[in-house]
C-alpha cells in the first residue's frame, strides 16, 4: 500500500503496501457510525479471522469545518444503505465537519460494462504521483488498494468489506465525492464501518497524515462495503476538474 495513504486493515491485502492507520472499530448494532477519535483500534468486527498489520507512525490532523454545500435534493438512497448528510458522514469527521460537498459534483454515474467474455476491465495498478507504493486510479484522487479487493463479513452486517485509504495527490486540494456500483450486475457500493454503511464518501480535509507523505497531499482511511461476492465493481471519484472511474474485483 501506499508509504503515504494506507488505510486501516481489517485484512491484510494482497500487494505489498502497509496500513498507515487503522479507522476501525467494533461496527456497532444501530445504524450510527462510530465517533471521531483521535487514535483508532483495530477492529474486532470481521466475522472472518483476519490477519493483523502493523501500521505506520502517524499524526492525524483534525478535520476542518467546510462551508461548502449541495444547493439540489439529493438522488435516492440505494437499497440497504444510509444517506449520507454531507463531510460529517464519513467515519473520521463525524462530530467535527459541517457541510457538504458542492451539487457540481453530483455529475451522473458513467461506470463500465463488463468487458469482452464478461471479464472485469479492473483497472491498472500503478503508482500515485507523489507517493511511494501503488493505488489503482489515474488521479488526482487514488485508491490505495489493490485491483482484486479482499473482503470479509463484519458481525451483524449483510454488508461485507476491505480497508481503503484514499489518497489525493498536492496537485489537487478541492472537494471530492466518491460513489459506486455493482459492473457484473446491479447493486451499489457502500461505505465506512458501520452495521448499515453510506451511499457515498464526501470528503474535504484530510484525517490524517503519514511520515514522508507529500507536502499539501491528503487521505482518507476508509472501508469500501459490498454484498456480491466474488463481483466485478467501480467507483465513480468526482472533484471540481475531473471525474474518473476506477474498477475492482471484490473477492471472499
Amino acid at each position: 500500500m501506499l508509504a503515504a495513504g494506507c488505510g486501516s486493515s481489517a485484512t491484510t491485502p494482497k500487494v505489498a503496501f502497509v496500513p498507515v492507520v487503522t479507522p476501525t472499530s467494533t461496527p456497532a448494532t444501530t445504524t450510527a457510525p462510530p465517533a471521531a477519535t483521535t487514535t483508532r483500534s483495530t477492529s474486532t468486527a470481521a466475522t472472518k479471522t483476519k490477519a493483523s498489520t502493523t501500521p505506520r507512525t502517524t499524526t492525524k490532523s483534525v478535520p476542518t469545518t467546510s462551508t461548502a454545500t449541495s444547493t439540489t435534493p439529493l438522488p435516492a438512497t440505494p437499497s440497504g444503505l444510509t444517506a449520507a448528510t454531507g463531510y460529517s458522514s464519513y467515519d473520521n469527521c463525524q462530530g467535527v465537519c459541517t457541510g457538504s460537498v458542492p451539487s457540481s459534483l453530483r455529475r451522473p454515474l458513467h461506470l463500465p460494462s463488463l468487458g469482452a467474455g464478461g471479464s472485469c476491465p479492473l483497472s491498472h495498478v500503478a503508482s500515485a504521483a507523489s507517493f511511494a507504493g501503488q493505488a489503482i486510479g489515474s488521479g488526482p484522487v487514488y485508491a490505495a488498494q489493490p485491483s482484486t479487493l479482499p473482503v470479509t463479513g463484519f458481525t451483524g452486517s449483510s454488508w461485507e468489506g476491505g480497508p481503503v485509504t484514499w489518497v489525493a495527490a498536492p496537485s489537487y486540494v478541492g472537494p471530492v465525492l466518491i460513489r459506486g456500483g455493482l459492473v457484473s450486475g446491479s447493486g451499489p457500493v457502500g461505505f465506512g464501518e458501520g452495521n448499515i454503511p453510506v451511499d457515498e464518501l464526501q470528503l474535504l480535509t484530510a484525517s490524517v497524515k503519514s511520515s514522508g507523505e507529500p507536502s499539501g497531499a491528503r487521505e482518507w482511511p476508509s472501508f469500501t462495503r459490498v454484498r456480491s461476492v466474488p463481483g466485478c465493481y467501480a467507483y465513480q471519484v468526482d472533484g471540481t476538474s475531473f471525474s474518473e472511474v476506477i474498477v475492482f474485483q471484490a473477492t471472499g
